[in-house]
């Protein structure tokens, strides 16, 4: 009965609630061969935040406007893991735990294309020193050749207690090799363009692992049990 009481007891203080759930997010990228800038799309048109829409889960509440931390290349290298760094920071309703971001998937188009005469279907990364997360398609659109560019972002939340990947779109009325023509030489060096996405955030599975309370509790049951199979044996031989 003992252990019945306690076991619960430290459980529940030893446990916390772990993020989930998928919210949208959408605004506007400037991108150059070394950093990601964010945009809101809604007036003001404010730097550093991005539109919400869509949430479920620990997100309900948040729709709206919330922060967005631009990435540097030189810090947040693409397809090599780093130090988690603020991505995420959500204003709406404060106090949720912010999403850290440790990877920045490569593209995975190739370079082949990206110099090619414009076709459909055709893909591209561009090539660039630190790499790129850019998957460029070319498409057929009612007008003529689209592009959709496509990148993935994942990481953790500040608490250690969820994973999140974000899945990125970016779609252009011109081919990619039009669009890429801005870091040839006498381009501008940049891009800018609207985006959409979507994040979802998953709980980690913890490994079960022995902790104070847990091998407290254990170390009383064990006890106990000794102390009721002795009595049990006392008993027994008495009444032989």
């Amino acid at each position: 009965m003992f252990l019945g009481v306690i076991v619960p007891g430290l459980l529940t203080t030893l446990s916390a609630s772990a993020l989930s759930g998928t919210f949208n997010l959408s605004g506007t990228l400037t991108a150059t061969a070394t950093t990601n800038s964010w945009q809101s799309d809604m007036s003001p048109f404010t730097a550093d935040m991005f539109t919400t829409t869509g949430a479920t889960g620990s997100f309900v509440g948040e729709n709206g406007q919330n922060t967005i931390d631009n990435q540097n290349i030189a810090t947040e290298p693409v397809g090599t893991k780093f130090t988690n760094t603020p991505f995420i920071v959500f204003d709406v309703l404060p106090g949720l735990p912010v999403l850290d971001i440790n990877f920045i998937s490569p593209g995975a188009g190739g370079s082949a294309g990206c110099t090619a005469a414009p076709a459909v279907p055709q893909t591209c990364t561009p090539t660039n020193l630190g790499g790129s997360p850019f998957t460029f398609s070319n498409l057929q659109g009612p007008m003529g050749i689209d592009t959709t560019a496509s990148f993935v972002f994942s990481g953790v939340t500040s608490d250690g207690l969820s994973t999140w990947q974000g899945i990125f779109t970016s779609a252009f009325s011109t081919p990619f090799q039009t669009v890429l023509a801005a870091f040839a030489p006498g381009g501008s060096g940049s891009v800018t363009n609207t985006f959409a996405g979507t994040i979802t955030v998953t709980p980690i599975v913890p490994t079960p692992e022995s902790s104070p309370g847990l091998m407290l509790a254990s170390g009383l049951g064990l006890l106990l049990l000794s102390l009721t199979l002795k009595k049990k044996y006392r008993s027994d031989r008495t009444q032989q």
